[in-house]
């Protein structure tokens, strides 16, 4: 019987030890740096469609906020506007992702939007042997870099080349610019190639060479398939041809194609880096939506509320509830009564929606 009782005890500990309660540690504190993917709360509320709250309890958890609960641990944004471009820093607080975040953030280059600088700070706040640190970027450089392409024939290209000089040589950017739309083409693909190499220099310098043990990256989604440059697409293809738009459309893929294989890259042989396939976790999204639970891939959830400067679509996060748009009338052809959008995947045109965000997590989570 004191035999019988050892083993119990022992493994009454062991059971302990797994639990927490002993030498094992599974709490992981997760820290965070990104765009508006990944912001906890910055503004006021996240970008998606808002819970109860729109930050803290009863807000809708996002993609790293779900990584973090799985692993114990908790988030709440590192950085608080006070205005659009100022914010106060929380030091408590470990996502320091913020709406708007750029690799290359050209208005305000030292702002804690610029994702470059949201790193610096991580790192020099220091990492612990548990930490599991988050990072996207990308997709609002991919759609910078686009939105400037299509500004040319208005501008003669000069926004396009300014941005291109930023992290290209201005002699290889002149050439290619003097090549035509096939130069500036290329000149795009090797602008978001230099970028990529950019911004895995940043996440080893500032992550893993001051000792953080696992990061995970996503890769850039291809942002010619959001609703946003869905309608960009459209117009361009009612002005000047479906051909015209099919052509940008594979221009712009292969930008973010570029991005994606130099991250890539740059981290195939790490063993403390993984990058997430997000861009092809979007298009398997796109090309079988039933495979994910989603019956909509194309049209935002969110209600339209304006038009921005270029006569796009506008929407307006914190009026975009759950309650409210389990209220309305169910768009038409729309499934599942008043869950109808729980099943779409895009918030605004730009944006997930919860369900997305739950994917998004998915996708993270099978890599760590």
């Amino acid at each position: 019987m004191k035999h019988m009782r050892w083993i119990a005890a022992a493994a009454a500990s062991i059971l302990l030890a797994a639990c927490g309660g002993g030498s094992i540690d599974i709490v992981h504190p997760v820290k965070v740096a990104g765009d508006s993917l990944a912001d906890s709360g910055t503004f006021g509320y996240k970008f998606t469609v808002q819970g109860t709250a729109r930050t803290g309890t009863g807000s809708t958890p996002i993609w790293p906020e779900i990584i973090a609960s799985e692993n114990f641990s908790s988030l709440c944004p590192h950085y608080v506007a006070t205005s659009v471009s100022t914010f106060n820093a929380n030091d408590k607080c470990t996502n320091y992702a913020i709406g708007g975040g750029r690799i290359n953030n050209l208005k305000d280059p030292t702002s804690p939007v610029s994702i470059t600088q949201q790193l610096k700070a991580m790192g020099a706040a220091g990492f612990d042997k548990n930490d599991i640190v988050l990072i996207d970027g990308g997709g609002n450089d991919a759609a910078d870099l686009i939105k400037a392409f299509l500004a040319a024939a208005g501008d003669k290209g000069a926004s396009f080349a300014a941005m291109l000089t930023t992290v290209l040589d201005p002699a290889t950017v002149q050439t290619l610019l003097a090549q035509g739309q096939t130069g500036m083409a290329q000149a795009g693909g090797l602008y978001m190639q230099a970028l990529a190499t950019q911004f895995a220099g940043t996440i080893k310098t500032n992550a893993v060479d001051k000792g953080a043990p696992r990061v995970v990256v996503l890769n850039v989604p291809d942002v010619t398939l959001t609703p946003q440059f869905g309608f960009v697409l459209a117009a361009i293809a009612q002005q000047q041809g479906p051909e015209a738009a099919a052509q940008l459309k594979q221009v712009f893929g292969g930008w973010v194609q570029a991005f994606n294989t130099t991250l890539g890259a740059s981290f195939k042989d790490s063993k403390t880096v993984g990058v997430v396939d997000f861009d092809g976790t979007l298009k398997a999204m796109v090309a079988k939506p039933a495979d994910f639970g989603l019956t909509n891939t194309a049209t935002p959830a969110c209600p339209v509320v304006g038009q921005d400067s270029s006569g796009l679509p506008e929407y307006d996060f914190p009026t975009c509830t759950a309650a409210a748009l389990s209220a309305q009338t169910p768009p038409v052809g729309a499934t599942g009564g008043a869950n109808w959008w729980k099943t779409w995947l895009f918030s605004d045109s730009f944006h997930p929606t919860p369900r997305g965000h739950e994917l998004m997590a998915d996708a993270v989570r099978k890599l760590l």
